[in-house]
């Protein structure tokens, strides 16, 4: 028996019997029937013995065809594996990487973070779906997308998370309402205030609520004005004097500094939250996703 078994016609082997036809299998790989049927008959004489019951109707695999199959699957593995580990000594990142992200981290977080790593690594596409942080999650637990970044850490025991940053929920009025000429005001005067908020699937409004219930105060004595489903038009409507607010204090620096909106301290209260990265472990199977989760966190660990 000789050793210089063509690989390309063992895949042909794996396809007849996956198939049960010679003339599926020579339309699945785009060649003759003949073909198909010359590289069967190759690995016989190569092998010394049938691979196929000839007398059977349907394709029926002998002894020799079943033992064949096992070594071909196997190599068919190693070939992935190979392909795989060539791949992560390769200095060249490609590929394309799909993150989930909830509004604070897409617009103020995510931007100059994927503007590096494109610096870094040219040749990667990167797409980012923009939802709520509850969607984010559910969409890294379906295994939709590579990565997803939020602002609620996941409870889900499949799903790991680690943390990107730190922000600060801040109360901003316009430049009109009464509060606007105060360094502070007490948490009692923002009973029967016009609030402007987010979703309750948003990780703002989730973090929000979850703060001030724990430094004893109830979001439910504050009238519910409006309910928006991004930041920015949140910030919007509080600039049009449609209400007050509390967001994330990075979605509001441009807005302080052209004095469209103004923040207001509330005594005693100060309310700091976390934002998360968050993937399955076992969606870590390409050098593309590990050299980008291994970028965000080191530049994460550098902003603390």
């Amino acid at each position: 028996m000789t050793t210089n078994m063509n690989i390309e016609y063992l895949k042909t082997f794996q396809e007849i019997v996956r198939l049960g036809s010679f003339s599926e299998t020579a339309k699945k790989l785009g060649i003759s029937q003949p073909a198909v049927t010359f590289q069967l008959q190759k690995l016989e004489q190569e092998l010394g013995v049938r691979l196929i019951d000839r007398s059977q109707r349907n394709i029926a695999l002998t002894q020799g065809g079943k033992r064949l199959l096992k070594f071909a699957e196997a190599v068919g593995g190693e070939q992935e594996k190979l392909r795989y580990d060539l791949e992560q000594l390769r200095d060249k990142v490609s590929g394309e990487l799909n993150i989930a992200a909830s509004t604070i981290p897409a617009e103020y977080l995510l931007p100059i973070l994927l503007a590096k790593f494109k610096q870094r690594y040219p040749a990667v596409k990167i797409q980012v779906n923009v939802s709520d942080s509850l969607t984010v999650i559910s969409h890294i637990n379906a295994n939709t997308y590579d990565i997803g970044f939020c602002g609620i850490k996941p409870e889900e025991k499949d799903l790991t998370s680690f943390k990107i940053a730190s922000d600060e929920i801040a109360l901003i009025v316009f430049p009109g309402h009464p509060f606007a000429g105060k360094d502070e005001v007490t948490a009692r005067e923002l009973e029967g205030e016009s609030f402007i908020f987010r979703e309750t699937t948003s990780g703002t409004q989730q973090s929000l609520e979850n703060l001030l219930s724990k430094a004893g105060l109830d979001i439910r004595h504050w009238t519910p004005h409006m309910v928006l489903g991004s930041t920015q038009a949140v910030v919007a409507a509080v600039a049009a004097g449609a209400g007050i607010t509390f967001v994330s204090n990075l979605a509001i620096k441009q807005c302080t500094a052209q004095g469209t909106v103004q923040q207001v301290n509330v005594k005693g209260l100060r309310l700091k939250r976390d934002f998360y990265g968050v993937y399955r472990q076992e969606r870590i199977n390409t050098r593309l996703l590990e050299e980008f989760i291994d970028f965000i966190k080191t530049e994460a660990t550098g902003h603390e």
